[in-house]
């Protein structure tokens, strides 16, 4: 577990060291919300800078927290340190200490 129920708001970055240069998955929940009803909403994932996918979820009304849908992003990293950054997916994403992010590796 890489971040485990770290509270908001994003962004949140965490470091972590890779065990092998195998293929891996980076699992990533949480949630977001917005201040604006029928956007599509989520949490953008960043692996040493680059951006390697997000978790979404489409919210249908205003000011309430959803959790988005989890996400699995292969990756295939070396061995040693690295960083995972989580922002917002879009404009209208909106976090705070009322939400929660997890991010696990497996392996």
């Amino acid at each position: 577990v890489i971040v485990n129920q770290q509270k908001g708001p994003l962004p949140i970055k965490a470091t972590f060291d890779s065990p092998s240069s195998a293929p891996m998955y980076l699992e990533v929940t949480g949630s977001v919300w917005t201040t604006t009803a029928n956007q599509l909403i989520g949490i953008a994932v960043q692996l040493d800078g680059a951006a390697v996918g997000s978790a979404q979820v489409f919210s249908n009304t205003a000011s309430t927290h959803r959790p988005v849908v989890p996400t699995y992003i292969l990756v295939k990293l070396d061995q040693g340190q690295h960083t995972v950054t989580l922002g917002p997916a879009t404009a209208t994403t909106t976090s705070d200490l009322n939400d929660f992010y997890t991010v696990t590796l497996h392996y």
